[in-house]
């Protein structure tokens, strides 16, 4: 054991050497020393030891440098700096040092870096001086004024776009380039900051056909009551004018809330669990039915609607969209890539919605198209006892009636989305599917006996019994419905 051991330090020994003469070095009394094959910016090195390699390196490179100057240049400016704000020594001592190191490393490593020449950097001497390059670089650079959609819709043009202009940026690369191939060749060094051009992502052209006509949809307010219209022109004033961004998602309600006669709103008809009655905010609804069948045809992604109890007269069934703060939204989504803008306005007797933007692919159009797919009978009249005596004033006696709500049939119906191609027909979309439920008739009976002796006159109340299955078209519902739903009463 002893023998092998003896024979391992010797070994060892040998290595050692080998891997130090391989890497370029050699040892003498006063430590090692470069063999060959090792340049500092072109200075060779060899039989030199690593502290006098710093010292001649160090005195060549100062006498280079001495008196020299950098002037950059950038239109009528010029920023100068002077060889005193160099740091030669530092710089020397860390270029050796890797010289020495990569000497002293594997064999490989050594082969790769040894037969070049290792460079003291002009970024190494001027350390304090790149800080302040950076500084110029930032005062220098501009970044790009994108083009804009300015929209006005009160106003003709109501588009207007704002011109782009062009940013600019230093080329950092190619500075620091020029810099160091003229460092050590020339005393006074002079470079035109190089420049390079910025465009903008958006200019002028990018907006061509973003503003376009996606969809239009009105409905009629012939003979609306005064608050009615007014709440229809109200809560579609909140929509005019607005951007709608990409991948946005809208609630009407929350911007057209609060819904209250404080935030501007009066009241008008409504209706409430199937009856006509008078309410805060009566043609809201309408509001939201226009400005959901403009974004039907505009292509937006419809995240929330409903219909109304009772079928509308200002537009065909299964395409209506009731909205109740806190109870029943219409939300839409932009998913498009552009943003929309949307125009909502009451002219005359008519409530508009007009949205543009860039959601429809270019020769592409959509249509909207309701089909009636039948009627659900309604179960007739419900008589119902005065018990609590709250109609005393219509009502005593038994068999007298007074008529609270005439019964309705119901209806089911289905609504789609056309698709053309240069006016072709290439998609035909089921986008609704509703039923709106028949609703009981309601006739009120008094409960009190007739008195011995009385007759009660014939009643004009005729109980209406279950209906049996008609069949009716499209058009004659919509003439029943308008008829049902008088003017004044167009939710």
């Amino acid at each position: 054991m002893k023998k092998k051991k003896l024979l391992i330090i010797p070994v060892i020994i040998f290595s050692v050497i080998a891997l130090v003469v391989i890497a370029g070095l050699t040892k003498t009394d006063e430590g090692f020393k470069f063999d060959e094959n090792i340049y500092i910016n072109g200075e060779s090195v060899r039989g030199m030891t690593k502290d006098k390699a710093e010292k001649v390196v160090s005195q060549k490179l100062s006498k280079d440098i001495q008196d020299s100057s950098i002037d950059l240049k950038y239109g009528d400016k010029t920023w100068h700096f002077s060889a005193d704000e160099l740091k030669v020594d530092d710089a020397v001592k860390q270029v050796v040092s890797k010289a020495y190191n990569t000497s002293l490393s594997d064999e490989q490593s050594f082969k790769a870096m040894a037969n070049g020449n290792f460079k003291v950097s002009f970024t190494s001497i001027y350390d304090e001086i790149t800080s302040k390059i950076d500084e110029i670089i930032n005062s220098i650079a501009k970044e790009p004024v994108n083009s804009e959609v300015i929209f006005r819709p009160e106003e003709d043009p109501m588009f207007t776009i704002t011109k782009s202009e062009k940013g600019k940026k230093v080329d950092v690369d190619k500075l620091f380039s020029d810099l160091e191939n003229k460092f050590l060749k020339e005393k006074n060094i002079e470079i035109e900051i190089p420049i390079i051009d910025v465009d903008p992502s958006k200019d002028e052209k990018y907006f061509e056909n973003k503003t376009r006509l996606m969809g239009e949809f009105s409905t009629d307010l012939t003979n609306s009551q005064a608050g009615r219209k007014h709440n229809v022109q109200f809560a579609l004033s909140k929509f005019n004018g607005k951007v709608v961004k990409a991948k946005e998602t809208v609630s009407f309600n929350d911007v057209t809330s609060p819904q209250t006669l404080e935030a501007g709103y009066q009241k008008a008809t409504v209706i409430l669990n199937g009856v006509f009655t008078q309410g805060v905010g009566g043609g809201i609804c309408q509001a939201s039915t226009t400005l959901y069948n403009a974004c039907v045809l505009a292509n937006m992604q419809i995240e929330e609607v409903h219909k109304h109890t009772l079928p509308v007269g200002y537009v065909e069934l299964s395409l209506d969209a009731m909205v109740s703060e806190g109870y029943a939204d219409f939300i839409f989504t932009n998913t498009s890539d552009d943003d929309i803008y949307i125009k909502t306005y009451v002219k005359g007797d008519r409530a508009y919605a007009e949205i543009y933007g860039n959601s429809i692919e270019e020769g592409m159009t959509i249509t909207r198209e309701a089909e009636f797919v039948g009627n659900i009978p309604h179960r007739g009249d419900k008589i119902v006892p005065d018990t609590n005596k709250e109609y005393t004033s219509k009502v005593i006696y038994k068999g007298e009636y007074y008529r609270l709500k005439y019964p309705r049939e119901g209806y089911e119906a289905k609504a789609y989305k056309n698709y053309y191609k240069d006016g072709k027909l290439i998609k035909r979309e089921e986008i609704r599917h509703e039923k709106y439920q028949p609703i009981d008739g309601i006739v009120i009976e008094g409960v009190e006996d007739l008195p011995e002796g009385f007759t009660l006159p014939q009643s004009d109340v005729e109980i209406i019994k279950p209906q049996t299955v008609s069949s009716s078209s499209s058009k004659t519902i919509a003439k029943k419905i308008k008829s049902q739903n008088p003017t004044r009463y167009a939710l």
